[in-house]
């Protein structure tokens, strides 16, 4: 425990600095993010953005974590939670090398994502079975239910795509994915303090502490598709081996409203030509923006930037709260 600590804690500076290393490099080489036009008009200062630097964050808790583990001993799954980090992250990095190649805001479309992250989902489902087909705890529930092969094929498949997809959308804002999973890792940590869950939660958390030292607001390098998706996978596998899946939504909330308000968004407006939101994901709804012409149901937030990412980090901690409470029955 006293080695994983430290490692950790040692974790944050060396993130740091190999995010600011890794962030100069790219400036230098003029290689950044494309900004979206339909966005708030505050993010086109954003363009240019060095950005993938969810490379570096996997690059160094895979590293941390092989070594560690070495040492306290391989978690049962370690390697599920790991091949996960990398498989999602690698897929993310697709969409970002397609990006900065086409010179586009988006790599990947929506549908090219979602059919891909299935074919890594049922890959992973396949290869680590003996790991995900396990009693599945239900929230304010002590008793653990045991799916069927079928159940547990879909269960995989639907979280996986819905954690990846939901902390893509959530890299939103400087400061606020990594924020958000900092604060869901903890939450893992209260709930299910094993020996496994600290090896390679408490390295991830130093990490992108670290991470965080250069996307706080204004952000010097963006966490990238690469990062997003990566995290949300590393949190999936995660809920999946500790029989936690049915909890994830709540361990994650934040993650639940930026996907659910992208899914309401879209269909509503087509039905019935007005927006629900400002803007989607959920954080720009309330974001301060000039755009007031925009037609929508639920009244409108001027904050600034940071107020949300501060307010929506927050706010998971609450979320937190609430799965600890759902999570009591299981001991």
């Amino acid at each position: 425990m006293s080695r994983i600590l430290l490692a950790s804690v040692l974790l944050f500076p060396l993130s740091a600095l190999a995010c600011s290393a890794f962030s100069r490099w790219m400036r230098k080489r003029a290689i950044g993010q494309q900004i979206r036009d339909v966005g708030p008009q505050s993010h086109a200062v954003k363009a240019g953005t060095p950005t993938m630097g969810g490379i570096l964050i996997l690059i160094t808790w895979g590293a941390a974590i092989l070594i560690l583990g070495r040492f306290q001993g391989w978690p049962l799954y370690g390697s599920f939670v790991l091949i996960s980090g990398l498989a999602f992250g690698a897929l993310g990095l697709a969409d970002d090398l397609l990006s900065i190649r086409k010179k586009t805001s988006t790599g990947l479309s929506s549908w090219q994502k979602i059919i891909l992250g299935s074919i890594v989902a049922i890959a992973l489902f396949l290869a680590f079975q003996h790991v995900i087909l396990i009693p599945q705890r239900i929230p304010f529930s002590g008793h653990p239910i045991v799916l069927p092969w079928l159940a547990g094929f879909a269960l995989t498949w639907v979280l996986f795509v819905s954690s990846t997809n939901s902390a893509n959308l959530t890299d939103g804002l400087d400061g606020l994915a990594g924020g958000v999973t900092i604060v869901i890792l903890g939450g893992f940590l209260l709930i299910f303090p094993t020996a496994e869950n600290l090896l390679l939660c408490l390295p991830l958390i130093g990490v992108l502490a670290g991470f965080l030292w250069m996307n706080t607001h204004p952000a010097d390098l963006f966490l990238g598709d690469v990062g997003s998706f990566a995290v949300g996978g590393i949190v999936g596998a995660l809920a999946l081996a500790n029989g936690a899946a049915f909890l994830l939504p709540i361990l994650a909330g934040i993650y639940v409203l930026e996907a659910g308000s992208v899914i309401l968004q879209v269909p509503l407006k087509k039905l019935t030509g007005k927006r629900v939101f400002k803007m989607s994901p959920l954080h720009h709804h309330f974001e301060a923006s000039r755009r007031s012409d925009v037609q929508h149901w639920l009244p409108a937030f001027e904050w600034s930037e940071s107020k949300v990412t501060m307010r929506f980090v927050l706010l998971q901690i609450c979320f937190v709260a609430l799965a600890v409470w759902a999570s009591m029955s299981y001991r």
